[in-house]
């Protein structure tokens, strides 16, 4: 009898402990919930969250390969930690970048244009040194990753956020329309008038941004055009003249040259994308004060980026009411003919360079050329615009704000006017000159329509039908 009982308090002990634990159990569960929920509440809605929340990295379970996102935190102040700047033309989807990178490493990637109150170190993004972007960040940055995209989709994509902004140049302005960013899509009337203005500039630009960055900040403009827009009466230097090395490679960051050449097309992919995002990885993994995921779980955690990231994005746009699909915004026969002829250039030009950069470039230039190829139509081009129309470009970019941006007013009121001063001894040249400009690009132009024509023979050949 006294063992029976003796086993009875012994079970009883054990049912109590096992409650014990159940209830314990429940208890963190809620708790874990409770946290995972507190931290998204601040991401979304709290000043606070900067400052009080710790950075927390998406889970991954490799027992099951599941895992679970959770929103990136900003680095707290005056953490030690390498800086990484994440390079890109205008246009080329640097957001899905850094939401991808976000969820891989806990961090929130900072803006060069905006955050301007915050310190800039971790992860940053940038267009500089194209006009829309600048150095923000001081030295507080240690490697640059490279994004590029075909400038078919890049060039429309750069217009469609002008357009939403109102085509603001200053960030006081852009901030005003910041709302409205991944809405909407422009106007093709203004998407034409914006590309026949800006088409030989901008895939120029296109070009040399990659250049800068793979040549370790060897600069295509003056210094005395301040905005590096190369606008009248600036302009911008020819191959002969480009020998200058930025300041900002060589005393704020190690190099200027990229570490790693990322694709935005192989990105967005399904199929390719968890390996173009694990070169990313590859390159702050092991840094200091970096943490981030495995590559099984990177792989992982990108499939869930995509269920998560908050809104908007560029697919936002298609859910536009009335808005144009993207696929409408298309170039010229000529202007299609001159984005081949520059993609063919870096094509020969970086397959010379040696190293995993320039082969990535070159895989992908190869990639954009076929499609661009494929884009031109056949030998019936559209007719030649009137002979107002150089015009009436430059009287609707200046409406938008972006014209006369080097006035002489403007100039005279800072500190470089001795030295640009010589620019300006006619003022009423200034319109006469850039309509010139203009219709000497479009006899240009013409003549890439003569060449397309020329080289339809070849499109059989490339079974692009």
């Amino acid at each position: 009898m006294a063992r029976y009982m003796m086993q009875s308090r012994k079970e009883a002990k054990i049912r109590r402990l096992r409650n014990g634990l159940n209830i314990a159990y429940f208890l963190l569960f809620y708790l874990v919930l409770i946290v995972m929920a507190s931290d998204m509440l601040l991401d979304q809605h709290s000043p606070l969250s900067s400052s009080l929340v710790k950075r927390k990295l998406s889970l991954y379970l490799p027992e099951s390969n599941t895992c679970v996102w959770t929103p990136p935190q900003n680095v707290e102040s005056n953490t030690q930690i390498y800086g990484t700047l994440f390079a890109a033309y205008p246009g080329s989807g640097i957001r899905k970048t850094w939401q991808q990178v976000g969820a891989m490493t806990g961090i929130r990637t900072l803006d060069d244009f905006f955050d301007l109150g915050k310190e800039k170190i971790g992860l940053v993004k940038t267009q500089y040194p194209h006009y829309e972007g600048i150095w923000s960040y001081g030295s507080s940055l240690d490697q640059v990753v490279l994004l590029i995209r075909s400038p078919l989709w890049a060039m429309p994509s750069y217009h469609t956020i002008l357009s939403e902004i109102e085509y603001a140049h200053t960030w006081e302005e852009a901030y005003k329309h910041l709302d409205q960013v991944f809405t909407h899509r422009a106007p093709l009337d203004d998407w034409i008038k914006w590309r026949d203005y800006r088409f030989n500039d901008e895939i120029e630009l296109w070009g040399d941004y990659i250049d800068f960055y793979m040549s370790n900040g060897i600069k295509y403009w003056f210094d005395y055009d301040f905005e590096r827009n190369g606008q009248y009466p600036f302009r911008y230097a020819n191959t002969t003249e480009r020998y200058e090395q930025d300041a900002h490679c060589i005393l704020d960051v190690e190099t200027c040259v990229p570490k790693a050449v990322v694709s935005y097309e192989n990105l967005i992919d399904p199929l390719t994308g968890p390996a173009e995002l694990n070169k990313i990885a590859d390159v702050l993994r092991g840094k200091p004060g970096m943490t981030v995921l495995d590559p099984d779980g990177v792989s992982c955690i990108y499939h869930q980026t995509w269920l998560n990231a908050p809104e908007p994005n560029n697919d936002s746009r298609d859910d536009c009411p009335g808005c144009n699909p993207r696929e409408d915004y298309k170039f010229t026969s000529a202007q299609l003919t001159k984005m081949a002829d520059k993609l063919n250039q870096m094509i020969v030009k970086y397959s010379t360079w040696s190293g995993q950069q320039a082969s990535d470039l070159v895989e992908n230039f190869q990639s954009y050329l076929v499609e661009v190829l494929a884009a031109i139509p056949g030998p019936n081009p559209a007719p030649a615009p009137s002979g107002d129309y150089a015009k009436d470009l430059v009287d609707w970019y200046s409406s938008k704000g972006k014209g006369d941006r080097n006035s002489k007013a403007k100039l005279q009121s800072m500190s470089l006017w001795d030295e640009v001063s010589q620019f300006y001894d006619d003022d009423t040249t200034q319109g006469t000159r850039r309509t010139s400009e203009i219709e000497e690009e479009r006899s240009i132009l013409d003549f890439y329509d003569e060449f397309g024509r020329a080289i339809e023979s070849a499109r059989s050949y490339f079974d692009f039908e």
